[in-house]
């Protein structure tokens, strides 16, 4: 069991701190040398981005029972042995699920993930109905270890593209219902499909594979009740570090970073261009000012266009703004 007295005992032992090190390093080489690892990277390399190469290798991990069952076996005799060994593994945590990523990659995520049936239950009874549903932008496949007969609500919506304007958002519609059982794979297209689970009368266990590639730009965010648009997020990564990057130089004050804002002003998704202009222009409007009044003009996105006007005309009225 552990105790506070135990915790003490570990901090002040630096001989049993590097054992239980050992043991973390032991078991993650014990895993990347795994056959399912090592496989799984193999068979990526040969995908070569092919997105129907990958659902395929998702599809094979899923069902090799075997060594997930040996891989899992490990992990709970190394924590059973050890109260301090910390798996080498990400561990997602919501609300309602607990969960370790068994791989990791660029073009695929496979995570062992619980969902609690009691913290679920709680969660519809005290949103009564109400909430979002979410579309992760991303083709998802389950294998359900443990359905807990879970009752799902199926929705769909138009597509996240890079035409993508959350004034003209079309809501989601639910489309049926869907009783899943022990055992049984399903994929689900996150880009237009997503689901709400209603009802499960035990724990949920499933193995989930996320395919990371021909994602949509954008994950949605719908008011169930209105269907009103909620909220968005960028899938891609490297949208996501470039806006942080950008910011962080906005706010150090970093005028030699011009040069770089101006060259990302021309690649980048279209919510991306317009962070990166409220950023350049708090930086240097000077600068910024040509590129507000280019976006204003030709930018492809009506949305940008708009934002861009916008804001010439309420913060330079009594200039030049290059617009008819």
């Amino acid at each position: 069991m552990f105790t506070t007295s135990l915790l003490h005992e570990w901090l002040s032992d630096p001989a049993r701190q590097a054992a239980t090190h050992e043991r973390v390093v032991a078991f993650s080489n014990r895993w990347i040398q795994h056959p399912l690892y090592t496989d799984t990277e193999r068979q990526l390399a040969a995908a070569n981005g092919s997105f129907e190469a990958v659902l395929a290798v998702a599809h094979a991990f899923l069902e090799r029972d075997a060594d997930i069952t040996a891989l899992v076996d490990d992990l709970i005799a190394e924590a059973a042995g050890d109260p301090f060994f910390s798996p080498p593994f990400s561990a997602p945590r919501t609300d309602l699920s607990t969960g370790i990523v068994l791989f990791e990659s660029s073009p695929l995520d496979i995570t062992l993930n619980v969902i609690n049936a009691d913290a679920l239950a709680a969660k519809k009874v005290a949103n009564r109905g109400k909430g979002t549903i979410g579309f992760p932008g991303i083709v998802t496949v389950y294998r359900y270890l443990k359905s807990g007969n879970a009752l799902l609500s199926l929705w769909e919506a138009p597509e996240a593209g890079s035409d993508f304007s959350a004034g003209t958002a079309a809501g989601p519609r639910m489309t049926g219902r869907r009783q899943m059982s022990d055992g049984e794979v399903w994929m689900i297209d996150g880009r237009r499909e997503s689901f709400i689970i209603e009802h499960a009368s035990s724990d949920i266990v499933q193995l989930q594979a996320q395919i990371k590639i021909d994602s949509a730009p954008l994950a949605v965010e719908y008011d169930v009740e209105t269907g009103a648009l909620a909220g968005a997020t960028a899938t891609d990564e490297v949208s996501s570090r470039v806006q942080m990057m950008v910011t962080l130089l906005r706010l150090m004050g970093r005028d030699d970073a011009v040069p770089l804002i101006e060259q990302f002003l021309t690649n980048q998704p279209f919510f991306t261009r317009w962070h990166l202009m409220r950023e350049f222009l708090a930086l240097n409007a000077e600068a910024a000012l040509p590129h507000l009044r280019r976006l204003a003009l030709e930018d492809p996105h009506e949305e940008v266009r708009d934002a861009a006007r916008q804001t010439l005309e309420t913060f330079f009225p009594d200039g030049d703004r290059g617009i008819a």
